[in-house]
């Protein structure tokens, strides 16, 4: 694997799901790993720990006490990736659920190599069996709604896995948004500035029917659909010369 490009990795309340997966990137030669601690309190200090343990002595371990979103604790690491590491290409980001295989962000990391002015998604097949209907209805909505208001046309709408240019993370340090609502933002500021460019990967899920994952169904998706609602408002006013 490259150390052009640190992996970033957002947790908050993780599992072993997380050891898992640090455990298959180190053995496969990754390096310099990003850990953002999303205020996930001192009942999960031992994995961190151990995870500090794990990426040593490359790896970087931030924590705060505080629950910032998974855009604020992404946010925390490009502002991190841009102080300190000034010779990168980019990073690639994944989720420490378990969805995503060193496979897979391998993939990523090499579209992201071979395409560095671009932005690189992660993508899951929706229509295969055993998808949780939740995220299967979920994304085949917003990426329909998602053209709709901006033009914009992706497979996956809600894929943690993305390689993103070094050229681009000022640009997702201006966004607003701090929660899960943060990626769709993200996606929306591409439009005009960067490609998207996919490629396909593994869909993982534990349990078709309880999924363990901190996406609330209701609460952020509202707010995903607050973004998106405000991206119409503006392009109508666009067209109406307000």
């Amino acid at each position: 694997m490259n150390d052009k490009t640190p992996i970033i990795i957002p947790a908050y309340e993780p599992d072993d799901r997380m050891i898992s997966l640090l455990e298959d990137l180190t053995k496969a030669g990754q390096k310099k790993i990003i850990i953002v601690d999303d205020g996930s309190g001192v009942k999960y200090s031992s994995l961190f720990a151990k995870a500090k343990e794990l990426i040593a002595p490359e790896g970087t371990v931030i924590s705060y006490s505080e629950n910032k979103g998974k855009g604020g604790a992404l946010k925390t690491a490009f502002s991190f990736v841009l102080e300190n590491m000034p010779d990168v290409t980019g990073v690639v980001t994944a989720d420490s659920d378990g969805q995503h295989t060193v496979d897979c962000i391998r993939s990523v990391e090499q579209k992201l190599l071979e395409s560095p002015g671009s932005m690189i998604l992660g993508v899951r097949n929706f229509d295969k069996e055993g998808i949780p209907w939740k995220s299967e209805f979920g994304n085949k909505l917003t990426k329909k709604v998602l053209k709709c208001v901006s033009g914009i046309s992706v497979t996956d709408t809600q894929t943690g896995l993305r390689g993103i240019p070094v050229g681009f993370l000022q640009d997702c340090l201006a966004i607003r948004e701090n929660r899960f609502e943060y990626e769709m933002e993200m996606l929306l500021q591409t439009k005009g500035r960067i490609n998207l460019v996919e490629t396909p990967i593994q869909t993982i899920y534990d349990s078709k029917e309880n999924h363990q994952t901190h996406f609330d169904p209701f609460r952020d998706s509202f707010k995903v659909y607050k973004v998106l609602g405000k991206r119409f408002l503006a392009r109508i006013r666009e067209k109406l010369h307000f």
